[in-house]
Order: structure tokens, then sequence, then C-alpha cells
């Protein structure tokens, strides 16, 4: 069992490109791409379940499940839980099935007066999986350490991804 277990983790690790593509005073891109063995329409489907795969522990009040994303331009990828409310991203572009974009600054970049364009592209494969791109260019940061910001931002970034892919593993 330890042995599948282990070929699992190295096998999934080999399908997960995550990085800090660029870095610089004022701003980062990360990007990262991931497959996921579902078809591209059944991935962005859980993708607006947002609630369904995001940690608790990213988030503003603790339970993830209060999670939304409104998916139409100008939707809300929300935090609704009774009278504490808050809006993690905004959606500025969206085709279903194909991709979101988002903007804004993602959990406590928001509190630094940051810009962010965040898209999620899930493309269809011959072999019907998902590639999954996700993008996230976050700039004018100021008297920032911006590449320790990357480093964090990428790391929850891709335990949400991962969480997301879990959803489709059997």
């Amino acid at each position: 069992m330890k042995i599948i277990t282990l070929l699992l983790l190295v096998l999934a690790a080999a399908t997960t490109k995550a990085e800090v593509t660029e870095v610089s005073e004022q701003h980062f891109v990360i990007s990262i791409n991931i497959g996921i063995d579902a078809p591209s329409n059944q991935v962005y489907d859980q993708f607006i379940q947002i609630g369904q795969w995001w940690q608790d522990s990213h988030t503003w009040f603790g339970d993830a499940s209060k999670m939304t994303i409104e998916p139409k331009a100008n939707g809300c990828f929300c935090e609704r839980n009774g009278e504490q409310q808050a809006v993690h991203m905004t959606l500025s572009q969206i085709n279903p099935g194909k991709s979101v974009h988002m903007t804004g600054g993602l959990g406590p970049l928001s509190s630094l007066a940051v810009n962010g364009y965040m898209t999620w592209n899930f493309e269809a494969t011959e072999d019907n999986t998902t590639n999954l791109k996700l993008n996230y260019r976050v700039t004018d940061f100021v008297n920032q350490k911006t590449e320790d910001w990357a480093k964090a931002v990428e790391g929850v970034l891709m335990q949400q991804v991962n969480n997301l892919k879990t959803k489709f593993e059997h």
C-alpha cells in the first residue's frame, strides 16, 4: 500500500507544474499547470462549486462551504457567513466550460492595495482529460518583499488546485 501511495504522489508531481515565473520589486506572476483525469466541462463545473474544494484555513471566516463564485461578468468570488462577508475577487470574463478571469488581490493581498489578474483555463485534451492552467499576475507592490509574497501565494494556490484535482480521484 505504501508503494502505491508513493507512486501516486510521484505521478501527481510529474503532471503538476507550479512556479513563480516572474518577480520584481513591483510584481510577480504565478503559473500552475496540472493534468486532471476528468473532462474539462466537469472540472469547470466543480471549479464553480468552490466551497466544496477550497480549504477552510484559507478563508476569512474559517468555513470554505460559505464561498461561492457567481459565474457571470462582474460576478463575485465571495464568502458569506451570515453578517460576515468578503469579496475575494471579481469575475471580469467568463467563457463557460473554458475559462474564468478574475481581478483583485486574493486574501491578505487585498489589504496591500495591489492589482491582481487571475485566469483559470480548462483545456480539453484528446484523451478526454483536462489541462488546467492557472495564471495570477499581481502588480503595484510598494515597500513589500514581493519574492516572499510570491512564494506564499504560489503555495496556497497550489494547495487549492490540488484540492480541486482530488475531487476527481477515485
